[in-house]
């Protein structure tokens, strides 16, 4: 790899979120949050700085393929770095902070918050708050200003923070159709560089463009991206959430991310006309967008004649009937379907919302929601784990072998939705299941190596805490369940997870590639 050639990519994406970050700090001030606004400026500044400087170091190459690959990988880990600078600067430790920030932008969920203030929402911890780098500059700014009639510097008492609550959220949305492909939706002249982001990106075997220009497909993509959004906020406020939660709610569950500014998630509201409002968008949100483009665009039934999202829609119902039947839900038999199918779509489409403790339902229900996790939402989704069209690839080849043995000589064609599936795109497809399920088996034993002597961790925290971040979900069980959180998990294995998380977001190929040294050899 031409490490000054990818230093021209990645360069501009921190100069992007440079200016991204001044958004939530815009939120910290109209709160009058001194120490967020401190917090976010400071982070943009040094973002843009890192930016500036790079790009000085950078050569004016055509990037090839491996540079596509890199800045695919290494993007979500400057993303998730310069991220966590504004839970770091607010009083969270380094490695929370990280945790924190990559479990954001892959849109994961998972949480090391662990207080909340009266109106439920999420705050720093008083003692943190009060020694961080944030309050410190924000006292001597009071200090400065002590005397001036013009301008006076505020304090919160409780530290809440909306603007760091509105950051986790939005840094969701932007993982969600995905910060790379947002790069490529703006930055011009990109050429090749371009094609082999948005291959590298988009989550799923299928990555065929919508349109003739990788630059104009990604522009479709994030424009339907954003209708359904608005389209969210508006239905939540209109349900009578509060504007701010309509915002941090529709970001986390279009990316499928879970992230709430409300500790007991959306339990808190207690409506069942948000829990369905938000049921219908994570439900969208994990079918391909390339089908509500289509949809939109020109043909009204894309996404009932497509096998994947049938077979999808099909899974749904039944893992719902299963806990509707032995999980073990309270209430009459629509709060049974309504708690069923919210956490049903929510963990499939690896939300991760929660409006009940699904930590206490029956084995039968835990277990199916595990498998869940594992199997994810659909190719082309904001929605992380193996992928639907995966399962049914899978499926299909354990039939198709099965008949080999009976017909030894037939030649068997294996179809998807009655089209005919290339080997180019069977193989891989295969080798990421067997992959996947590698790591996973690799990852959660050293979460238990790890974990040794802890008598919280359990085997069915460590099982599902790899489940949940390697899938981009967000709570597990036990130890990790809904109603707690990864504050108490060792920082060693919070870092393994937070590798998990990466791992996951980037479809396991494109971050076991930098593994390879081919890759570093120019």
């Amino acid at each position: 790899m031409r490490v000054r050639v990818f230093l021209r990519l990645f360069a501009p994406l921190l100069k992007i979120l440079a200016v991204l970050l001044l958004i939530p700090g815009a939120v910290a001030a109209y709160y009058a949050e001194t120490g967020g606004v401190i917090a976010f400026a400071v982070t943009s500044l040094l973002t843009l700085a890192a930016g500036i400087i790079l790009g000085r170091l950078s050569i004016e190459e055509e990037p090839g393929l491996k540079e596509g690959f890199a800045l695919v990988a290494l993007g979500w880990l400057g993303a998730a770095f310069f991220g966590a600078l504004p839970y770091v600067f607010l009083g969270i430790g380094f490695i929370d902070g990280l945790f924190e920030s990559m479990s954001a932008f892959t849109t994961t969920g998972s949480s090391i918050l662990t207080e909340s203030n009266s109106q439920g929402y999420w705050i720093v911890n008083s003692t943190l708050a009060n020694s961080s780098l944030a309050h410190h500059l924000e006292l001597s700014l009071r200090n400065l200003t002590a005397n001036s009639a013009l301008l006076q510097i505020g304090s919160s008492p409780e530290k809440t923070y909306m603007g760091l609550l509105f950051w986790r959220s939005f840094a969701q949305w932007l993982g969600g159709m995905g910060i790379i492909l947002l790069f490529v939706a703006i930055l011009p002249r990109l050429g090749v560089a371009g094609r082999q982001l948005y291959r590298a990106e988009v989550p799923g075997p299928d990555k065929d463009a919508l349109t003739p220009r990788i630059k104009q497909t990604a522009r479709v993509l994030w424009v339907v991206y954003i209708l359904l959004t608005a389209a969210e906020i508006v239905l939540l406020y209109m349900a009578g959430m509060p504007l701010f939660d309509s915002l941090c709610n529709t970001f986390a569950s279009m990316a499928t991310g879970g992230f709430s500014p409300q500790s007991s998630s959306i339990m808190a509201y207690k409506s069942w006309i948000i829990d369905a409002v938000i049921t219908l968008f994570c439900f969208l949100a994990g079918a391909n967008f390339a089908l509500h483009y289509r949809v939109l665009n020109s043909d009204r039934k894309a996404l009932f004649k497509d096998v994947e999202f049938r077979f999808y829609s099909l899974i749904v119902l039944a893992a719902t009937m299963i806990i509707v039947l032995w999980g073990g839900l309270e209430g009459d038999i629509l709060r049974k379907i309504q708690l069923a199918l919210f956490q049903v779509v929510t963990i499939m489409t690896t939300t991760g919302f929660a409006t009940a403790d699904f930590d206490r339902w029956t084995a039968a229900a835990k277990f199916t929601l595990m498998l869940l996790m594992l199997i994810g939402a659909c190719a082309g989704s904001t929605g992380g784990a193996i992928k639907v069209v995966r399962i049914l690839l899978v499926l299909k080849s354990a039939y198709r072998e099965l008949l080999h043995s009976l017909h030894p000589k037939a030649v068997i064609p294996l179809k998807l939705g009655g089209v005919p599936v290339k080997d180019e795109v069977l193989r891989p497809s295969n080798i990421f299941v067997a992959l996947y399920l590698i790591i996973f088996a690799s990852a959660s034993l050293l979460l238990a190596i790890i974990s040794y002597g802890d008598p919280g961790v359990t085997i069915e925290t460590i099982i599902s805490a790899v489940a949940t971040t390697l899938g981009n979900v967000g709570p597990g069980f036990g130890m990790v369940g809904p109603m707690f959180s990864f504050a108490e998990i060792d920082p060693a294995a919070k870092m393994l997870l937070f590798f998990c998380m990466w791992i996951g977001r980037l479809e396991v190929v494109t971050a076991l590639v930098l593994l390879m040294p081919e890759f570093w050899k120019k």
